[in-house]
This record gives C-alpha cells, sequence and structure tokens, in this order.
C-alpha cells in the first residue's frame, strides 16, 4: 500500500469564506445587543443550529440553547444573514448543518465615548483684559 495516498471527498461541506475567524468577524461586528437585555444586563450565550444549502444561504436557523427571547431574536437574525461559498459537489444538492454560539457581553457591547478638543479661535487680549480660554468638546457616542 501507498502511505502517501490522499484521501478523496467527494462530498464537500460549505465553508464560510475566510473559515472561522471570519465568521467569528462577521459576528463580531453585526451583532446588536437588545436595549431590554441591555437594560436587564443579560450576558451569556445563545447556541444556533441551522442549515446551509447547496447555494451557500441559511436555509433553516432553531435555538438550541437560549438566553432571552430578544437575545434569541438577535442571534436567529444574525445567523440569517449568513452567507457561505457554494460547495462543488458534481451537481449534488447538498445541505450542511452547523451549530455556532453567539455571545453577548456587556464588556464587548459598552458604548465607547470619545471626545475631541477643538481650540476656538480666541479674539486678541488687550492688556486690561485676562486671557479667556474656550473649549469646544464633541462627543461620539458609538
Amino acid at each position: 500500500m501507498n502511505d502517501n495516498h490522499k484521501e478523496k471527498r467527494f462530498i464537500h461541506r460549505a465553508e464560510y469564506p475566510g473559515g472561522k475567524s471570519a465568521l467569528m468577524k462577521y459576528v463580531s461586528e453585526h451583532l446588536q445587543y437588545p436595549e431590554d437585555a441591555l437594560e436587564q444586563k443579560v450576558e451569556g450565550i445563545v447556541r444556533v443550529w441551522y442549515e446551509v444549502n447547496d447555494k451557500g444561504e441559511v436555509s433553516d436557523a432553531k435555538i438550541v440553547r437560549s438566553l432571552s427571547p430578544s437575545c434569541d431574536k438577535e442571534a436567529l437574525r444574525l445567523v440569517r444573514t449568513l452567507h457561505y461559498g457554494r460547495p462543488k459537489n458534481m451537481n449534488l444538492r447538498v445541505k450542511t448543518s452547523f451549530h455556532i454560539n453567539i455571545r453577548f457581553s456587556l464588556k464587548e457591547a459598552t458604548q465607547q465615548v470619545t471626545y475631541t478638543y477643538v481650540p476656538t479661535q480666541e479674539p486678541k487680549n488687550t492688556p486690561s483684559q485676562p486671557a479667556q480660554h474656550t473649549y469646544t468638546y464633541t462627543i461620539n457616542i458609538s
């Protein structure tokens, strides 16, 4: 027997473009923490089972482990936006099933406050008037 013989696969699974790291990056960038979950300080993991059809589209999604109704709804919304690459299976229509854990963490959801110091034009001071400084702050909440 030849030990250098490669194993051949005839049926290929759907794969997310860029792999698992790209999938996790997409999830973290597009996750919208529900307002009621923020107010109630809900944290945890929602586990979702889903199928990807032969076109690379999510065809079915179900909650396996629930966290809260609003977090479950957001996890399903996010999973349904995923689009996988089309597997090349020689005219076979194959569905692939996946599980994904979507973490809802308040540390990641806290709003960042940034400010920018913009000095305003100061009028020329006369010797009898003390110097006045005016500061303008712009606060962006993202």
